[in-house]
């Protein structure tokens, strides 16, 4: 079964989406006026922690909706739909992650971020590890590479949905989208992307509440339904159809690696204090309950309406079409809009500020200041957003699997090197180069089948194994990092301590 809209309801969509979009082009044009006004001397930073001040709700919002994106809205309603209540328990995994992030991570990363004025998730990496070429460069190819292809992967997903639902042409959805984005991302930096997350946030909740209530309401009593789906397949019905290593090892994707995503962790940059950081965790974990709950269990009951839903992804959409008024399923579209465009801004965000960074001023011209950074940025930021909107204009065919391959990816690079180099003194850059080295090839051989190690879990869980034992073992075959470094990381004393 496909999605079938009236024309009444398509233009009532297309008018709402329409609203939507030029409020988000209002936010991105009333953020690069207060970028323009920015000293030349402090763009730079501005642009991409933006002074570090940001509130609770913006943090908790930046982290929540920069994570769940079109998994939760799309991807995630499908796999409940398709696999039932065992997906549905494996998506509560990720409840937590403004907690796992925020309370794992959050004041060290923002001390430490302030003592050498990191402005890039990778800057944290290259200090640590003693300004490690190999770092520095697997670092930047990783993330341009996983994160390039996960931020494809959801453009394209929220193009095909406005495809879908609008009746038109996919390019129109994809120009929109890169539109949005390129204007609040590339002009107004961390400030355009926080102030449209708080939008799009506000919006996604709205959306999620009216679609539960009016599936309450034209689903019925919950009992019947959920017999009707144990009566199609009674594996749909029970948590426990996966086994219990396969499951934790989802737990871990979704929950635990969690903290090591760089448009994640990029929040723990940029709030202002810790009382703000303390209230993100608490406000995150409301906001992201509420959408994964909902949207996840929603999916797996639409099989009580729809047993024979083609295109298990349309669940969520079907579901706003067949119980809403046209206008709240045109909110609808624009709340997943909003998951997609808040995760693909805080990416650009993370690979325009590794490339200047980590790239540009490290390798390419070191000496560049002021002017000159803020040219890059612009120009960079810009080039980002376009080879994306070209590489999304040849879709590929299997979204799900290529935002999982690069969560993973991320993962296997990034999490122990940047765990361990937060909390335990001996790591080294050696031991972290070997640690990124080993869990990305390890992941990918595993991943793709090249290496059958992965003993029944999702193949993270020996990639992450492996990346630990290798960077512990050469970390301590290798001679401690610099007493500088370690002063700087762990020492109580400092100035420009984060305040409280």
């Amino acid at each position: 079964m496909g999605i079938e809209i009236g024309n009444s309801a398509r233009l009532a969509i297309i008018i709402t989406f329409a609203i939507y979009t030029v409020i988000l082009l209002g936010i991105g044009i009333y953020t690069k006026k207060m970028m323009d006004k920015t000293a030349v001397d402090k763009y730079v930073d501005e642009f991409y922690t933006g002074g570090r001040g940001m509130g609770s709700l913006v943090i908790a919002l930046m982290i929540a909706a920069g994570l769940c994106s079109a998994g939760t809205f799309l991807g995630g309603p499908g796999m409940g739909y398709s696999m039932g209540l065992a997906w549905v328990f494996a998506g509560f995994s990720q409840n937590f992650m403004n907690f796992c992030v925020l309370g794992q991570i959050g004041k060290k990363v923002g001390i430490v971020a302030r003592r050498i004025n990191a402005q890039s998730y990778l800057d944290l990496f290259v200090h640590r590890y003693n300004h490690n070429k190999i770092i520095g460069i697997v670092g930047v190819l990783s993330i341009i590479v996983f994160l390039g292809g996960y931020v494809v992967a959801q453009f394209v997903g929220g193009a095909r949905l406005f495809e879908t639902m609008t009746g038109l042409p996919y390019w129109v959805g994809l120009s929109i989208f890169a539109l949005v984005v390129l204007l609040y991302a590339a002009f107004g930096g961390i400030k355009g992307v926080s102030t449209a997350i708080v939008f799009q946030g506000l919006v996604m909740t709205a959306a999620v509440f009216a679609l539960f209530i009016g599936a309450l309401r034209f689903i019925g009593p919950i009992e019947p339904a959920i017999r009707s789906i144990g009566e199609i397949n009674p594996d749909l019905i029970t948590p426990w159809s996966w086994s219990i290593k396969y499951q934790a090892s989802i737990w871990v994707i979704f929950g635990l690696v969690m903290i090591a995503l760089p448009h994640g962790a990029m929040g723990a940059l940029t709030y202002k204090d810790t009382k703000s950081m303390h209230k993100a965790i608490i406000l995150g974990v409301v906001f992201v309950v509420i959408w994964t709950f909902i949207l996840i269990w929603l999916g797996h009951m639409v099989r009580a309406v729809y047993p024979d839903l083609a295109v298990p992804d349309h669940a969520i959409p079907l579901l706003a079409m067949t119980v809403l008024p046209p206008w709240l399923a045109g909110i609808t579209l624009a709340g997943v809009a909003g998951a997609i465009q808040s995760t693909v801004g805080a990416m650009i965000i993370v690979i325009s500020s590794t490339f200047v960074k980590d790239a540009y001023q490290t390798y390419i011209n070191p000496k560049a200041k002021g002017a000159q950074l803020k040219k890059v940025t612009t120009i960079s930021t810009v080039v980002i957003c376009a080879a994306i909107f070209l590489l999304s204009l040849n879709p590929p065919t299997v979204l799900e699997w290529i935002i999982i391959f690069t969560v993973g990816g991320l993962a296997s690079a990034f999490f122990w090197p940047l765990i361990l180099g937060l909390y335990w003194m001996r790591a080294n850059e050696h031991g972290a180069s070997a640690g990124m080295v080993s869990g990305m090839l390890t992941y990918i051989l595993a991943a793709g089948n090249y290496l059958p190690i992965s003993m029944g879990m999702h193949p993270i869980v020996i990639s992450l194994i492996v990346s630990a034992v290798i960077m512990i073992v050469v970390s301590l075959a290798t001679p401690k990092s610099p007493k500088g470094i370690i002063q700087t990381w762990f020492g109580k004393r400092y100035p420009k301590q984060i305040g409280n």
